[in-house]
């Protein structure tokens, strides 16, 4: 019978604990292959590490450090195919502790750390987070990393195929950018290109993007909740009522009231909606969303994790026609402490997908709560 489960992942090592994590990610080695998934965290030797299903079992691999540095924040992961047929390569970049931004990636044989270094002069403060582009369907995927700098701007380091490149991206008019939100692609059809949307919250506790029209990036004011002001994301997806729509951006977040809020686009205009809370509960931090697809053909359903203040996780989902919250509980004995990464998991290409949530406990062991099949 399906249910969900809780699994503990361990630490990297007996004597290194997980700190934080830095990006997750479900990786196929070929179209019909099984998506087996990939979390990166930062160890308390601040180090980068891996645990990731080898198809049969899970293990923990060290990726230790861009030469000479530490790890300090993580920007974000992603999967990189180089044509439809190749196998995905995971990317997860990472601030050290010089304020650049370094890739540690995977060629299809061995990692590679790379520095990417900083816009000219300036250091990078926070990430934002990383998409990957594709101009048509059938072109090469390119990696888009979205940072805050020292001055509180958005900048932009991408590969155009051929080059890295650092864009300044900007501030919205009048505004300063407090805090990152997250990043997510629209596609406005299946055989269009993708167009990135990166996601901020100003000193005002308004959600702005900055987005990609085709041609030019644009600032838009989402504003806020009605008579409620952001105080933090929650996560940001695209989503697909069947495989021929328009994609159509989500942007969860918390507000002040420590409730759940949905900024959402039905194809036309953007609305604002209340989620809510568990029933007597209010969030305390949050987790990630995802899109669940029961069925290849089938609707992209959203999902929201957060930590409730009892330090148990939620589920904000969409059942196809009413929004639910569900308590998954917490790990076995444990406290969760930290909020950690979400992905979805497609065990073939006819198969549901199937949602995997992972957080860090208080003995700062890494933990997942997953959707088994029977």
């Amino acid at each position: 019978m399906a249910s969900w489960q809780w699994n503990d992942q361990n630490k990297p090592t007996p004597t290194i604990g997980v700190r934080a994590t830095a990006g997750a990610v479900s990786v196929k080695d070929n179209p019909q292959a099984s998506q087996r998934p990939y979390v990166f965290v930062r160890g308390s030797d601040s180090r980068l590490h891996a645990n990731w299903w080898d198809g049969g079992k899970w293990q923990w691999s060290d990726h230790g450090l861009p030469a000479g540095r530490t790890i300090l924040e993580k920007v974000g992961s992603v999967t990189v195919r180089d044509t439809p047929s190749a196998a995905q390569r995971p990317y997860t970049f990472v601030i050290g502790d010089d304020s650049k931004l370094y890739a540690n990636w995977w060629d299809g044989s061995q990692w590679h750390w790379a520095d990417h270094g900083a816009p000219s002069g300036r250091w990078v403060r926070e990430g934002v987070g990383v998409v990957v582009v594709q101009d048509s369907p059938n072109a090469p995927e390119r990696p888009y990393a979205f940072v805050l700098t020292d001055d509180f701007r958005l900048w932009c380091n991408w590969w155009d195929g051929t080059a890295w490149h650092w864009a300044e991206h900007g501030a919205p008019p009048s505004r300063t950018i407090s805090r990152p939100l997250g990043v997510t692609t629209v596609r406005d059809t299946p055989s269009a290109f993708d167009r990135p949307y990166a996601y901020v919250i100003t000193a005002d506790s308004h959600l702005w993007c900055n987005w990609w029209d085709g041609s030019t990036w644009h600032w838009a004011d989402h504003g806020t909740p009605a008579g409620q002001l952001v105080k933090k994301g929650a996560g940001v997806i695209s989503v697909q009522d069947t495989p021929n729509a328009a994609q159509r951006p989500y942007v969860f977040v918390q507000g002040y009231d420590s409730k759940l809020y949905s900024n959402w686009w039905d194809g036309t205009t953007w609305h604002w909606s209340a989620q809510g809370t568990p029933s007597g509960r209010l969030i305390l931090d949050s987790v990630g969303a995802i899109t669940v697809r029961d069925a290849p053909n089938a609707a992209q359903r959203p999902y929201a994790f957060v930590i409730g203040d009892d330090s148990k996780l939620y589920a904000n989902w969409w059942d196809g026609s009413t929004w639910k919250w569900a308590d998954h509980g917490t790990a076995t004995g444990r406290v969760l402490e930290r909020p950690g990464e979400v992905l979805t998991v497609q065990d073939n290409t006819n198969a549901a997908q199937r949602p995997y949530a992972f957080l860090i406990t208080d003995d700062s062991e890494l933990w997942v709560n997953w959707w088994s099949l029977p």
